[in-house]
């Protein structure tokens, strides 16, 4: 699939990200780990697409939290979603690296509710501030 911007490209592979999240989610015995670590690229992706829509370089990290800290450059209501990337932020070592430490269904969905948080806000403030 072209994408016309890299911003398309980036939400396209956020909500792909989230999608699978919530499929493994579904299955009979949850996938809780890696459902966990889409949400975490679903949200890593959703903050890049926004500062791409604005023509912001942004650093090739994980770190939601500092993402989020640069859009907040752009859009201080981004301080808004600094809970939901501290809580996501976790994911993408523990569930790729530390097999050990187990997550509870609870913060899977809580996961989930957070990525689709921080994707749909990502949408609307680009909606809103639409260059088209």
């Amino acid at each position: 699939m072209l994408f016309e911007d890299e911003y398309s490209e980036l939400m396209f592979i956020a909500e792909d990200d989230l999608e699978s999240a919530k499929i493994l989610a579904k299955h009979y015995k949850p996938k809780i780990e890696i459902s966990c670590y889409h949400c975490q690229q679903s949200a890593e992706k959703s903050l890049k697409a926004f500062l791409s829509f604005h023509n912001v370089n942004f650093k090739f990290i994980h770190d939601l939290e500092y993402l989020c800290k640069d859009c907040q450059v752009i859009d201080l209501d981004f301080s808004l979603l600094l809970n939901e990337c501290k809580t996501l932020n976790k994911y993408i070592t523990q569930t790729r690296y530390k097999r050990s430490y187990m997550l509870t269904e609870y913060q899977m969905n809580q996961a989930i509710q957070y990525a689709e948080k921080i994707l749909n806000f990502v949408k609307e403030k680009t909606i809103v501030n639409s260059k088209f």
